[in-house]
């Protein structure tokens, strides 16, 4: 398995569309996040209309709500980002065709899933640091420049957090890597993913959240459990009022981690049993 991890870091490395993944996650996190957020509410238009006033919106951007100002971006764009690199970690070797010179080279299926896996962990535990220590840099400055003054998370709770974006990132990075194992097909992968991810977590689960029989069904889905993780960590202030969680955080938490087994397991078994050189 070390030998598989240490194949598959390099091409991590070597490969362009990672970096290009995650500069763009960076780069749109801080500019909407951050940058463009605090420009926006700094000098509101005349027409900015909110029960919130703008100075207290801008509060956001600042380090007292680094947490969830991060996992805002990161349900929709961080998920997205994690299943296009999943999958590529994997739909890649079928269009390649490396996967059948890889096994040929001694590696049992498992020892090279399990390498990938690693790679990815490691990967996803950088991506996190990467991110969360952007942001707080970003806002310290925004909060420097703005003359006022705000506290950061406490340890425990950037702990935490840093945990629980972990899991996430994780958990989609690794649904992506089992999608991108079933299709064998980079493009039906990452299409498949995001299609998930936008149709069934961001529009149906919006609409029919509130449906008797859906709301159940609705409670075992990763997004919505992520949605109830990430609702632990409120902005320091009341904003407008949003649906409750459907489950609550340590429920969402559990269901994240069976989810990240249940992907694992599903990509180890196809992988071990599917002819690689089949359509």
């Amino acid at each position: 398995m070390i030998a598989s991890y240490r194949a598959e870091l390099l091409k991590s490395r070597k490969r362009w569309a990672n970096w290009i993944l995650f500069g763009i996650l960076v780069v749109l996190l801080l500019a909407f996040g951050y940058v463009l957020s605090y420009v926006i509410l700094t000098h509101p238009p005349r027409n900015f209309q909110s029960r919130i006033p703008a100075s207290v919106l801008k509060r956001e951007t600042f380090p007292e709500n680094l947490l969830p100002n991060v996992f805002s971006s990161m349900t929709s764009l961080g998920a997205a980002i994690m299943i296009i690199m999943g999958g590529l970690s994997t739909a890649s070797e079928y269009g390649w065709l490396t996967v059948q010179t890889i096994l040929v080279q001694k590696p049992g299926r498992t020892s090279v899933l399990l390498g990938k896996l690693l790679n990815l962990a490691i990967t996803t535990l950088l991506i996190t640091i990467a991110v969360l220590a952007a942001a707080a840099v970003t806002s310290y400055i925004l909060v420097s420049i703005d003359g006022s003054t705000s506290s950061w998370p406490s340890t425990t709770t950037l702990l935490k957090g840093f945990g629980a974006l972990w899991l996430q990132l994780a958990v989609w990075t690794v649904f992506g890597m089992f999608l991108g194992i079933a299709f064998r097909s980079t493009a039906a992968a990452i299409g498949g993913g995001l299609t998930y991810l936008f149709v069934g977590e961001a529009l149906v689960a919006q609409l029919l959240r509130d449906v008797s029989g859906v709301k159940e069904i609705l409670k075992f889905l990763p997004g919505v459990n992520a949605s109830a993780v990430n609702a632990s960590f409120p902005l320091s202030y009341r904003g407008s009022e949003a649906g409750a969680p459907l489950v609550s955080a340590g429920r969402g938490v559990i269901t994240l981690v069976v989810y990240l087994v249940i992907f694992t397991l599903l990509g180890l078994l196809i992988f071990q049993r599917r002819d690689v050189t089949g359509a």
